[in-house]
């Protein structure tokens, strides 16, 4: 009854496009953590294998291990590794950012215990965000655990915090000069390692700064934090369901939990067979979303349920078992999130296994 319809063809539209918006000489890491954004992790990393993508990217070991098991070849970095998870990295040929001194020690030394060398890894360091990586003054560190490391540095990167906002920006500026840094002393030290800095707003807000690989997350899905490159990008990902149940009621009749909604005159409600487990949070209800029937905005009232969520449809000729946008090519997924306070990232990643995906 609940689908999620993705397309293919959408998704291979965006990927040409983002790429035609960085130098030939660099390439598109194509990120596909938290299950490709609630899309499908193994069906869409095949697909963007399909279309030559090489680099992919996952937050853990595991997603990482799902993707091996089920026959995707190319290059996967994951980006936060535990030391506990090293035999399922090497085991599956992975490749580990490494963020910290602690980590560094912990890696060399399994790594040592096994007998192996140039084993592929990526640095990451913080230039301001202040969620994980090196401290650029750690570099003379690395330079010294060098001499004897069991690592091959593939690529050395950070993460902008403000990429979306307006330029010119003096903190993103600090982190672009900070990161510039970073690269000038990591030059003399292997010519092959790869620099990278831009996430999917910094593609667009910061196309001198491609360096040697981007990281395209959101965007591939549809989404770039910004209306106007919004339109540059099609939403791969459609939300539908059916009317599950329509009730009339009478003049101050309560609807949901905590009687969360009361009727002020003679009203007609359905039912609608999506909730908290669906990715429908509490804060989409009590009038702050709309959803799509017969192409009418039906309001949301009162509490959502775990499975389901009652909307207002008094002036809209419907029946049970008509079809319900969520959000789909024309009313996005970002809409619906923000008219809740929320992102497309959180609504799109947080939609249950319940909710049947359909590629097509």
């Amino acid at each position: 009854m609940t689908t999620l319809n993705i397309y293919f063809d959408r998704l291979s539209h965006n990927l040409n496009f983002l790429r035609s918006k960085i130098s030939p000489k660099s390439e598109l890491i194509a990120v596909v953590k938290a299950n490709a954004y609630g899309h499908g992790a193994i069906e869409i990393a095949k697909c963007l294998e399909g279309l030559g993508v090489r680099k992919l990217a996952v937050a853990s070991a595991y997603e990482g291990k799902i993707l091996r098991k089920n026959g995707i070849k190319c290059n996967i970095i994951v980006f936060y590794p535990y030391t506990s998870d090293l035999s399922k990295i090497i085991k599956f040929s992975l490749e580990p950012a490494i963020f910290s001194k602690r980590m560094w020690v912990d890696l060399t030394s399994e790594l040592k215990k096994l007998e192996l060398t140039n084993f592929p890894v990526h640095l990451k360091f913080n230039t301001g965000l202040y969620r994980i990586g090196f401290d650029a003054k750690e570099i003379g560190w690395i330079k010294e655990q060098l001499t004897n490391s069991s690592f091959k540095i593939k690529s050395v990167y950070s993460h902008l915090s403000s990429s979306e906002e307006k330029r010119k920006n003096n903190f993103t500026d600090s982190q672009i000069k900070k990161f510039e840094t970073i690269k000038s002393l990591f030059l003399n030290i292997d010519n092959s390692i790869k620099f990278h800095l831009l996430n999917s707003s910094g593609i667009f807000n910061y196309p001198e700064c491609n360096y040697d690989w981007v990281r395209a997350g959101i965007s591939l899905y549809g989404y770039a934090n910004n209306i106007e490159w919004d339109k540059n990008l099609l939403p791969v990902a459609e939300l539908t369901t059916k009317i599950l149940q329509i009730h009339k009621l009478e003049k101050n009749q309560l609807v949901g939990y905590n009687s969360g909604w009361i009727a002020k005159k003679k009203t007609t409600i359905a039912v609608i067979p999506l909730g908290h487990a669906d990715g429908i949070g509490r804060y989409f209800g009590n009038s702050n979303a709309p959803v799509w029937i017969k192409n009418k905005k039906a309001e949301i009232i009162g509490n959502i349920c775990m499975d389901m969520f009652m909307v207002d449809i008094t002036n809209i000729n419907c029946v049970e078992g008509d079809e319900v946008v969520i959000f789909n090519k024309k009313k996005p997924a970002n809409t619906f999130a923000e008219s809740g306070g929320s992102i497309s990232y959180e609504l799109l990643t947080s939609m249950g296994s319940r909710v049947i995906r359909n590629y097509f």
